[in-house]
């Protein structure tokens, strides 16, 4: 409207002044060379986009950067290879240290029963140490026939037998489970407090396990000397020996399964 308005106020002016009459063309069609100077904005071209859209398969991408990615996916290949086996690397170890907690609560757990049935075992047989004849003297039956335990030295003797087949049974389940139990990481090795502790409590393991052989055997022998070839004659002169070595024996190795306990508790 308002060129309309201009153009019909040029040609108003032109006829009241007698001057030319502007071309139409002229004031709103821009000249040949103002079309020329005018920069038209570039644009790049995707012949990928422009196949997508129109629906056609992408040219297939150049070798150079095809390497890159088959590295990609043979990294990941790998990794996943790698990655699964440290899984199950991992799992296995967890299952094994499971198991070996597990195996080491019931050996604890036996070695316990056979420390408590060992206490009443050395009981009954300090019993009969001191009432018969030993190394250290004849026994308190031999002098005083009242004293405590001399009317009943079979029950007693009874009762020290059975202790001892039962602490023998429990301390030989104990010591099972603790071979059997899984040591992947090798416990007691190195040099710190818990690996010499664990050391220690093997060695312990050691004599208190040869204690718990001679102890049946040298019990039986100490009451049944004949089974030897002893001769009568001299078979009082043996238990008298065997008795004294078996209590000695059996004090010894309780000692040292205490001590042992004692590390593994506290």
């Amino acid at each position: 409207m308002f060129a309309l308005t201009t153009v019909v106020l040029a040609w108003t002016q032109a006829a009241a002044f007698h001057l030319p009459v502007p071309a139409l063309h002229a004031d709103i069609t821009p000249p040949p060379s103002a079309l020329t100077d005018v920069a038209l904005p570039t644009v790049a071209l995707d012949p990928r986009a422009d196949a997508w859209r129109l629906g056609l398969a992408q040219p297939a991408p150049h070798p150079a950067a095809a390497e890159p990615a088959a590295a990609a996916d043979t990294a990941a290949e790998a990794c996943d290879v790698d990655c699964e086996t440290a899984h199950e690397d991992a799992r296995t170890a967890r299952f094994v240290m499971r198991n070996r907690a597990r195996t080491l609560r019931w050996h604890r757990g036996f070695a316990i029963a056979a420390w408590s049935t060992f206490v009443v075992t050395e009981v009954l047989g300090t019993i009969q140490a001191v009432n018969q004849p030993t190394w250290f003297g004849n026994g308190n039956c031999s002098s005083n026939p009242e004293s405590f335990g001399c009317h009943q030295s079979s029950m007693i003797s009874g009762l020290h037998e059975t202790f001892a087949i039962g602490t023998t049974a429990l301390y030989t389940t104990a010591g099972i489970l603790a071979i059997a139990a899984p040591d992947p990481e090798h416990a007691a090795e190195g040099t710190g407090q818990a690996q010499s502790t664990l050391r220690l409590h093997k060695t312990l393991a050691w004599v208190h396990g040869v204690g718990m052989i001679l102890l049946p055997i040298m019990g039986v022998l100490t009451a049944h000397p004949q089974i030897l070839g002893i001769n009568e004659a001299t078979q009082a002169d043996f238990s008298r020996g065997m008795r004294t070595v078996h209590t000695v024996l059996g004090w010894s190795t309780f000692a040292a399964l205490t001590w042992s306990a004692y590390l593994e508790i506290f």
